[in-house]
């Protein structure tokens, strides 16, 4: 049986980078949905999200 070594890929740890990806969602989320309101309301911004 062979074991898997696990290396670090970055400096963030497991919980912190967990925490991230929640916010990467939601952000993509409320971008998505502020898009899709505008379109019902027939405004055409562009949109840029900052990072």
């Amino acid at each position: 049986m062979l074991k898997k070594s696990r290396t670090a890929n970055s400096n963030i740890n497991e919980g912190v980078e967990f925490i991230l990806r929640g916010a990467k969602k939601r952000r993509s989320m409320a971008i998505a949905s502020a898009k899709m309101i505008n379109a019902e309301l027939g405004f055409n911004p562009k949109l840029v999200a900052l990072k």
